[in-house]
């Protein structure tokens, strides 16, 4: 037995040893000490994520003689964690890979003593630092910012990890991690105040899986596998974050606390925003905004985002290529290729410039092939195939491949399609078979696209009217002179959503469908395989990322709901048909038993008017099932029909649950006074807020329209869900408080510093007049009256400060004198500091209206920030001037905000209210003060928001410069 048993063991230890060498040996080198920051990599090692993937792990601690860059570069770790500044140590020889990011926002900030609010407060004060934070972080940049030097402090002391010496009060200053010292600051109860870059607009990002670049290029799987598993480590960290802790505490390190491993757990979460990010990803902005100072700063750091970023939607087509093709590309130099000018979105010709679908797929190619592709402009499409037909260019970016065509035209593989689709007139009815008006009505096509070789192949081409482009055939159809327009589904929604909603709508689709390729010159079999090798390998996610692009919400506002209307009011008249006949029927059997034969013929009516019933409840549910919007049929509040859209909104699985059911039961308290009042009024759409079946709110935008039936209201109600909207709104709304924190900081220390040097020299007075005994009680009460005044001015002008980030629940009256003052407490000393002058006029004294003041205030104040940025863009000291003048005019109250600066330039006056737009650097500007302002004053305010150059006099002098117009409504 014992013989057994001692084989049975050797057999076991033998079975786990081959197992063990399946496993591939990795190494990561952290860069720190064992702690939370590192728990995903530490759960997928310890929950068996790692060996899943067929990996053997080991995770190296930091010390203090190591180099993370140089352990990876030297092979010592296979896979490094770094910040990214790792970018800085690019080199050509031993080139470092960027595979995953988890941070999304630095958690290095300056911690500062409580009177020590801004940058510009750093001067003459101590400072804890590491020297590399000084010369390579995102704190560097802060100080670059502010123009601060080294030498601007009085002592800099080097950082001894520790939070003491801040907590002690022998620095001023200290450099922290959110997500470590802090904790130690918050525990003591000392007063401070956080200085993070990001509230000055620098913006960065840490934790960084980084490796060597042949590595990741000649084993992408291998790379994916790491990262997925990394980051399933940290999806099971933040959902069992005491857990990790106790593995931490217990069988890594006790250095910290559990309790301070859990505070850094919370805070490492709020640091890499899982709900906003996707896990690992890596925000190509940042990356290439540094890539640009590094090119800036440095001759020698010309890297391009895709040298230093794993990407694998970049890496599945990069060796396609063979020898051959190559070198024809080599000889080649550039592609140069043909478009349709005018056939948005799929391309277009704007300004000069190739634009839509198709342009980022050649944008795609191109980054592969590494040979330019060439716009040949045209002004047709007709001109476009005569081009390639001449050889002057050698492709067309997208072509359906026909007989003509083929001639003259290799085609690869299709890489996009779309159904052809006929487009009406709003009052034109549902077409359920397209090809019953061919040949009968009067149908547009454009010149020599395909759908003119299907016509005339497959159905009746009588009736058929060619013109130049897709807007002169929509403009026929909206003017009369023809009955529809053909043309593919994509091309055609947007360009009613473009110009014709209201007027136009898709009334029909083929069964015939737009497959379209890259075209190729005959005589170019190459290129020909080249491009069909490209689109083979076109990665999914590639093709849903420029399709949604282009195509995704192009067509929420252009549904036309006048057929449902019509179907319904037809289904209750069936109805009401059919019921009049069973009545008549039943009365009739009760008189004549007799009269079998009549019965018998009505009862054949029946069928045959319950077939038409059943075939108009079939379209009716078909054209409920293809809108976006969720549609509830209403009755006396009940529903008694709705779509799939519709049962999966208030989480329910089918029709059969909803059905029967009060609507009244699905909106929230606050919501149903607005859903009556609008039941009863045919109004434009409104917002109210929802609740599902699990009682969660979601909030909507819904449209009432009500039909009378035999005197009964019948109601179609359409909802849309505004939860993704909202919460973009909300994250756009807080960037853009964020973006304006730094100045209104700026501006609040500057007002404070008179009124300080008042109460300092009045109390220094007392002090000295007490000791020497010279004091009478009339001074003494003036003097304290003075300090009162100083700290009342102080206080009031924290409260500003406060309420500027508010969040406004109500709406309040405040007037037009309210306004100007409100806005010179926040923006004066600013202006002052710059030596701008405030001009202000009030033309409308103590004009009152209801509105969300703090909201107001944020949109004029962006406005004023701009002005002010203008004026110092100009080289002149003089004529800096902001005007702001308060009027009636009609109905509004109009708020122009006037300045000096030369005006906006013609080609961008348009952009100026788009997202993310800046003229600045993006060290300086965020893009989105304008957006939200225009989004505030027209959204939420309902007023309107204009801005035009102005030339004017002022003091004899001849002036230009932007003019914003806010017209707030008054009634």
């Amino acid at each position: 037995m014992k013989l057994i048993k001692s084989l049975l063991i050797l057999l076991f230890c033998l079975f786990n040893t081959l197992n063990a060498k399946e496993l591939e040996k990795v190494s990561i080198q952290l860069n720190w000490k064992y702690q939370f920051e590192f728990a995903g990599f530490i759960a997928a090692y310890e929950k068996g994520f790692y060996k899943d993937f067929g990996f053997d792990v080991k995770l190296l601690e930091f010390k203090d003689s190591i180099d993370v860059i140089n352990e990876v570069k030297n092979k010592k770790a296979d896979f490094g964690i770094f910040d990214l500044s790792l970018l800085e140590y690019y080199d050509e020889k031993t080139p470092l890979m960027l595979l995953a990011n988890y941070m999304k926002k630095s958690a290095l900030v300056f911690i500062s003593k409580q009177d020590i609010i801004t940058p510009y407060d750093f001067k003459n004060k101590i400072l804890m630092a590491e020297k590399s934070q000084l010369n390579k972080s995102i704190l560097a940049e802060l100080l670059k910012k502010f123009e601060i030097k080294q030498s601007d402090f009085k002592e800099i002391k080097e950082h001894t990890f520790s939070a003491d010496d801040f907590i002690n009060g022998k620095v001023d200053i200290t450099t922290a991690y959110l997500s470590n010292e802090l904790y130690q600051i918050k525990k003591s109860k000392i007063p401070y105040n956080v200085v993070d870059p990001a509230n000055y607009g620098l913006y960065t990002f840490g934790l960084n899986l980084f490796t060597l670049k042949n590595s990741a290029l000649s084993n992408p799987n291998k790379m994916k596998k790491i990262i997925e598993a990394t980051n399933k480590g940290w999806e099971y960290s933040f959902e069992h974050k005491e857990e990790l802790v106790d593995i931490i505490y217990n069988k890594y390190s006790k250095l910290k606390s559990k309790d301070a491993l859990l505070f850094e757990a919370n805070e490492i979460q709020k640091l890499m925003m899982p709900n906003i990010y996707k896990l690992g990803s890596i925000r190509d902005d940042l990356v290439k905004d540094i890539l640009f100072k590094l090119k800036e700063f440095s001759t020698n750091k010309n890297i391009n985002i895709e040298d230093i970023v794993f990407d694998t939607k970049y890496l599945k087509s990069k060796n396609i290529l063979n020898t051959k093709e190559k070198q024809y590309l080599l000889e080649k130099k550039q592609i140069k290729m043909c478009i349709d000018p005018n056939w948005p979105p799929l391309e277009k010709i704007e300004n000069g410039k190739h634009i839509g679908i198709s342009k980022d797929y050649m944008d795609y190619f191109q980054n592969i092939l590494k040979v330019p592709i060439t716009l040949l402009p045209t002004k047709t499409w007709g001109e476009s195939l005569d081009k390639i037909k001449a050889k002057n260019c050698d492709i067309v970016s997208l072509a359906m491949n026909t007989k003509e065509r083929d001639k003259y035209i290799n085609f690869t593989k299709p890489y996009l399609s779309s159904h052809f689709v006929v487009a009406t007139k709003n009052n034109e009815l549902f077409i359920p078979d397209v090809k019953v008006i061919i040949g009968e009505k009067k149908l547009g096509v454009v010149k020599n696209y395909a759908i003119v070789d299907i016509l005339k192949k497959k159905y009746n081409y009588k009736n058929i009217v060619e013109v130049d482009t897709l807007k002169d055939g929509l403009q026929m159809v909206a003017d009369g002179k023809i009955y529809g327009f053909i043309d593919c589904l994509s091309v055609i929604g947007y360009e009613i959503q473009k110009d014709f909603i209201g007027e136009l709508k898709i009334a029909g689709k083929f069964d015939d469908s737009l497959d379209l390729s890259v075209g190729v010159q005959k005589d170019d079999l190459i290129l020909l395989e080249i491009f069909d090798k490209l689109i083979k390998n076109i990665p999914e996610e590639k093709k849903h990322e420029i399709y949604n692009k282009w195509i995704n919400v192009k067509f929420e506002k252009g549904i036309d709901y006048s057929l449902v209307w019509k179907i319904v009011i037809g289904f209750f008249v069936i109805l009401l048909l059919i019921g009049y006949k069973q009545k008549e029927l039943i009365q009739k059997n009760k008189k004549i038993e007799e009269q079998k034969n009549k019965l018998k013929e009505s009862n054949n009516q029946f069928k045959r008017i319950q077939k038409e019933l059943e075939k108009t409840l079939k379209s009716f549910e078909t054209l409920l099932g293809s809108t976006m919007d969720s549609i509830f049929v209403v009755e006396k509040n009940i529903c008694i029909d709705t779509n799939e859209n519709g049962v999966s909104l208030l989480g329910y699985e089918s029709k059969r649950e909803l059905i029967g059911k009060n609507i009244f039961e699905y909106i929230e308290n606050s919501s149903k006074k607005e859903i009556i009042r609008n039941l009863y009024e045919n109004h434009e759409p409104f917002e109210v807020n929802i609740k599902n079946k699990n009682r969660s709110i979601i909030p909507s935008l819904v449209k009432v329209k009500t039909t009378n039936f035999e005197g009964k209201p019948v109601y179609i109600i359409s909802v849309i869900d505004l939860r993704e909207i909202k919460e973009k709104e909300m994250i756009f709304f807080r960037q853009s408080k964020m973006a304006a924190m730094g100045e209104m900081i700026g501006n609040i220390a500057h007002q404070w510093r008179q009124p300080l040097s008042v109460i300092s020299a009045v109390s220094t007075g007392l002090k000295l007049k007490f000791m020497l005994g010279e004091y009478e009680e009339k001074a003494i009460l003036s003097s304290l009256d003075n300090m009162n005044e100083s700290a009342q001015y102080l206080s009031q002008t924290i409260d500003d400060f406060r309420n500027f980030y508010k969040t406004d629940k109500k709406k309040t009256y405040i007037s037009s004198n309210q306004i100007i003052e409100k806005n010179k407490n926040l923006i004066i000393s600013s202006l002052k500091d710059n030596n701008i002058e405030l001009i202000v006029e009030n033309r409308c004294e103590n004009l009152e209206i209801n509105t969300y003041l703090n909201e107001l205030i944020q949109a004029t104040v962006n406005i004023f920030n701009n002005a002010k940025d203008a004026l110092l863009l100009n080289d002149k000291d003089e004529n800096k001037f902001i005007f702001f003048v308060l009027y009636k005019e009609d109905n509004y109250l109009v708020l122009s905000i006037k300045d000096s600066g030369g005006g906006i330039p013609s080609d961008i006056i348009d952009k100026i209210y788009e997202p993310y737009f800046t003229t600045k650097h993006q060290s300086n500007g965020t893009g989105i003060g304008l957006y939200m302002t225009h989004q505030i004053i027209e959204n939420h305010m309902n007023g309107k928001l204009e801005v035009k150059n102005e030339e004017y006099e002022w003091e004899n002098k001849t002036l230009k410069g932007a003019n914003f117009l806010i017209y707030l409504p008054t009634l």
